[in-house]
């Protein structure tokens, strides 16, 4: 077992981190959904972080928080996306030890919710549910199985409606 660290991200970072979500996701990546949201504007480095190997340093694996509104009722929660882990360290609890740090830093942040598009037996133990049918868009095709949300305050899920898109960061 890699011993491993989770920290904030920097910009010293933004490299290994391309690199990574090119090996994880391919060319691919650039048409999902998800992707067209993150292209409207920045995520917020305040909430993302990174698995660094305790030994050397090297960039192991990344989870990035994306400000997000729904057009229908400004509703504002975070997008999460991308988490990527090296290939070869999969399974290892890297990539749900970002998770758990992401979906606590958010709680912290205020937010609402977490809306992410993924795998449902991965993200459920750490709170994530699938959507209602046709109540929340994102700006491209996205299986309805897959699109969860995480509620991080009471009866937020009711206040979601109408197309995603990346809003600015709150003020403190």
């Amino acid at each position: 077992m890699t011993a491993f660290a989770i920290a904030p991200e920097t910009g010293d970072h933004q490299s290994a981190i391309d690199l990574l979500h090119a090996e994880a996701f391919g060319p691919g990546r650039y048409s999902r959904a998800a992707f067209r949201v993150r292209e409207q504007g920045p995520h917020d480095p305040a909430l993302s972080f990174v698995a660094l190997d305790e030994g050397d340093g090297a960039l192991l694996g990344s989870v990035r928080l994306t400000w997000i509104e729904t057009a229908g009722t400004g509703a504002r929660g975070l997008l999460l996306g991308p988490l990527a882990v090296q290939e070869r360290l999969k399974g290892k609890g890297i990539g749900k030890a970002l998770l758990r740090r992401a979906v606590a830093a958010a709680r912290e942040a205020g937010a609402g919710y977490i809306l992410l598009v993924g795998d449902k037996p991965y993200y459920w133990p750490f709170g994530f549910e699938t959507l209602p049918r046709g109540k929340v868009q994102m700006p491209g095709p996205v299986d309805p199985a897959r699109f969860l949300v995480c509620a991080l305050q009471p009866d937020v899920s009711e206040t979601l409606g109408g197309m995603v898109r990346w809003a600015e960061k709150p003020r403190a």
